[in-house]
């Protein structure tokens, strides 16, 4: 596989489901490895579909291939399934947009992709990760994948570190509960419409036992740690180019990534 610039490979999930994943490895054997899950949106022109299946398994953005290809160059093996095969083959899964008054407007996300067979997916390429990296996996995710990489954490024990990134659903009382089984960095927005300010601070109260301010345990501490970050930032504020980006917490958010999977999947 051509190192940096990745290329697709196709995977067989337990239901006997067929998706694709971006896959990129190092020029020098992995420090790690990385999962890499998708937002909802997807509505980039720059996504790619491959016409030579029959059945037009979706690609994956040119915002995500760069962002598993910076990855790698940082020693990483990275690989970024493309979950919206769980809906109907060839179709452009995202949100529903119309036009209205000021715009274009959100009316809902698409539904035909079910977040507990994506996780099979998800469940699919930490295993293959995890052989191809020595047991050191970490999983990050945005909105919808920053959800699924929070489900990760808290029910695969092969995950050894997790970030997510404003995950939208994470604060719904069935989810927000869940206790992670590793160290986990969550980002979230200051406001959204995916993630209300009532809400995260439920999160936050709920997980308050598991919260560790700024990575410092306390004597005694047992368990998982749990950082929280807060941006005064709209959700969705890592995705360049669009109109929630904003890149003083875009950058601040990166770097704190970096930092937490540098210290947890080191081998």
């Amino acid at each position: 596989m051509t190192k940096h610039t990745g290329q697709y490979a196709e995977f067989t999930s337990p239901d006997k489901h067929r998706f694709r994943a971006f896959v990129v490895h190092p020029s020098s054997p992995p420090r790690g490895a990385l999962v890499l899950l998708h937002e909802m949106d997807a509505r980039s022109p720059n996504r790619v579909h491959s016409s030579s299946h029959a059945s037009l398994k979706p690609g994956l953005s040119q915002r995500i291939r760069e962002l598993v290809k910076e990855h790698a160059a940082r020693g990483y093996l990275v690989v970024a399934p493309s979950l919206f095969g769980r809906g109907r083959a060839g179709q452009d899964h995202g949100y529903r947009y119309q036009m209205g008054f000021s715009g274009e407007q959100l009316i809902q996300p698409l539904q035909p992709v079910d977040s507990s067979r994506a996780m099979l997916d998800v469940q699919t390429v930490v295993a293959w990760a995890e052989g191809e990296a020595h047991g050191r996996v970490g999983i990050m995710g945005f909105c919808w994948g920053g959800l699924l990489a929070w489900q990760a954490a808290c029910t695969m024990p092969q995950v050894v570190a997790a970030t997510s990134f404003y995950g939208g659903g994470m604060t719904h009382p069935e989810v927000r509960g869940l206790r992670p089984l590793c160290p986990v960095l969550v980002h979230l927005p200051s406001n959204g419409a995916w993630m209300r300010q009532e809400a995260m601070d439920e999160f936050v109260a709920v997980q308050r036992d598991q919260f560790v301010a700024h990575g410092a345990v306390s004597p005694g501490q047992k368990g998982p740690m749990l950082q929280i970050e807060r941006y005064d930032a709209a959700y969705g504020f890592d995705h360049a180019g669009s109109r929630q980006h904003d890149p003083v917490a875009s950058q601040l958010a990166r770097l704190k990534t970096t930092a937490f999977f540098d210290a947890h999947l080191k081998i």
